[in-house]
């Protein structure tokens, strides 16, 4: 799997854009590196999963030293979910090996659908709760009609 020049210039703006989302959203580079490893490298989606787990690495470290810089890392919390994560990719790997290609690729397409539902969900959700007031509880008003 030899890679021209224009497909270099890709990979690393496939690169550049999952790093900028990585910073500003703290998602996966799975999300932006798989489909550009599928749809423009002609990867399958098995290896373009194992491609992106392998690139991926040096996005989150150093999106974690640069966030624990501001003191926004909960080291506990991050080597709890850690563990739990490299257990289960252990587990969820060798699922992954023993399904077809497209099923693998129907599955991961549902779970980028759920995670951008939920999230758009959330944040509209959020949206509303802050355009709401806030309600006066202390009895007093701002109306002048009103004692």
């Amino acid at each position: 799997m030899t890679l021209e020049l224009a497909s270099l210039a890709i990979a690393a703006s496939a690169g550049i854009a999952a790093g900028v989302l990585s910073g500003l959203f703290g998602v996966g580079g799975g999300i932006v590196f798989v489909p550009v490893l599928v749809l423009l490298f002609s990867f399958g989606q098995l290896d373009a999963q194992a491609t992106s787990l392998a690139a991926i690495i040096p996005v989150a470290v150093i999106g974690a030293w640069r966030q624990s810089g501001e003191e926004l890392v909960n080291w506990r919390a991050a080597a709890l979910m850690g563990f739990g994560a490299a257990v289960g990719v252990l587990g969820g790997a060798e699922i992954a090996t023993r399904l077809p290609d497209a099923t693998l690729s129907r599955i991961f397409g549902v779970v980028v659908v759920l995670v951008a539902g939920e999230m758009l969900i959330s944040a509209t959700r959020r949206l509303r709760a802050q355009r709401r007031p806030e309600p006066d509880l202390s009895g007093a008003s701002d109306d002048p009609r009103r004692p």
